[in-house]
């Protein structure tokens, strides 16, 4: 059994780390953002708010960061489980959907602002966009975790009872 620090390349962990870390950063800054005033006025000819602006650049700095961390992560967890092909594969594929379902979910969040003002009475359409975008994603996760099932159970009752039967 390899320990995850040999098993991990210190590059991927480094990249993913940063990329998570940028990640905060942004919303730390958006946050401090918020603060400032006058930032809750509307823009000029608009419906949307300096900071719903504001909100949607950051969100979709977050959103790219998000999806170019989620291959990286994926790659994290084939390395540091030591388990069978099948549990590792399917858990590092849910936590590769995983991750895009929080994209999209914080891609709907931070676009609201500057998108449902715009739809006038239709903010409805909004929802169902990304719903019908978040599902998929959904369903991958769903899959690949009950894909984990049968195997997992093997990879438990061997591991607590001592016995390699199912290896």
């Amino acid at each position: 059994m390899t320990s995850f620090r040999n098993a991990v390349d210190r590059e991927t962990v480094r990249s993913a780390s940063k990329l998570v870390l940028v990640a905060a950063w942004l919303l730390v800054v958006l946050a401090l953002a918020t603060l400032l005033p006058g930032i809750d006025r509307l823009v000029p000819g608009a419906p949307i708010t300096f900071v719903a602006v504001v909100g949607a650049v950051v969100t979709a700095l977050v959103v790219a960061l998000l999806l170019s961390v989620a291959p990286k992560l994926a790659v994290l967890v084939r390395l540091a489980l030591d388990a069978p092909k099948a549990v590792v594969e399917n858990l590092a594929s849910a936590v590769y959907w995983l991750v895009v379902l929080v994209a999209v979910v914080v891609a709907h969040r931070g676009f609201a602002g500057v998108v449902v003002p715009f739809l006038d009475g239709f903010s409805w359409v909004y929802d169902v966009a990304f719903l019908l975008l978040a599902l998929p994603a959904v369903a991958f996760v769903a899959a690949r975790l009950y894909a984990s099932v049968d195997p997992a159970s093997e990879l438990l009752a061997d591991r607590l009872t001592g016995s390699d039967a199912g290896r």
